[in-house]
């Protein structure tokens, strides 16, 4: 895990706590998104008490793994804790500065408080669809059910097309897939399979979705 420090646009101090895990198409197909996001979760909790990483559970981004295809995911967290600010400040004191790599997760900090509740609230349901379009993209790939029942992207379009809807254009029905693929995955007894389209979202849990005979442990 890896710490910086960061102002808040209304001059808060704080820190973003970041943990980042990459896999390859080989690791997606045999152990899927779900392992993965979990075990950059427990990364993230395992290396650090304060409240802020023990509580977090969700905001979870993922991008395309440079030089070929594969999933980065990155489990950050924002905190304004005493220690962890102390802890930033000493190594940023020894190292000259705020680390350069860490760009992207000072403005995803920033993000996190410019604008009233329900600009927060879009900008998570923007980043959840993301999260689930690279989910379904790596099921279509294994699942002809997932393959037949959604069109790639949809997840981010359904939000496009409510937020700017066009005249004599018809939405696909997002809502009605979810239904049939859940349907299809029940029958088929891999209602995990339908879970894992939701991982790495804050609304994801973890053990609600078991292959047919699985245990809560195995499943992780």
């Amino acid at each position: 895990m890896m710490l910086t420090s960061v102002t808040l646009p209304d001059g808060t101090a704080a820190v973003v706590h970041t943990a980042t895990l990459g896999w390859g198409e080989d690791l997606i197909e045999e152990r899927g998104l779900p392992a993965l996001y979990r075990i950059v979760l427990d990364e993230l909790n395992e290396a650090a008490t304060c409240t802020a990483v023990r509580e977090h559970d969700g905001g979870v981004l993922v991008e395309s793994l440079h030089g070929g295809p594969g999933v980065l995911a990155y489990a950050l967290a924002l905190c304004t804790a005493p220690e962890c600010r102390a802890a930033a400040e000493s190594y940023e004191k020894e190292s000259g500065g705020p680390h350069p790599g860490m760009d992207f997760e000072r403005a995803w900090a920033s993000k996190q408080a410019v604008g009233d509740q329900d600009d927060q609230e879009t900008l998570q349901e923007y980043l959840a669809a993301d999260i689930q379009d690279v989910n379904l993209h790596w099921l279509q790939q294994t699942d002809p059910d997932a393959a037949r029942i959604f069109r790639p992207g949809c997840f981010t379009d359904s939000l496009l097309d409510l937020a700017h809807p066009v005249s004599g254009h018809v939405a696909f029905d997002l809502g009605r897939a979810l239904e049939q693929y859940a349907a299809a995955k029940r029958d088929e007894g891999r209602m995990d399979r339908y879970g894992a389209l939701f991982a790495g979202t804050a609304d994801y849990q973890w053990d609600a979705f078991l292959p047919a005979g699985a245990t809560t442990e195995a499943a992780r």
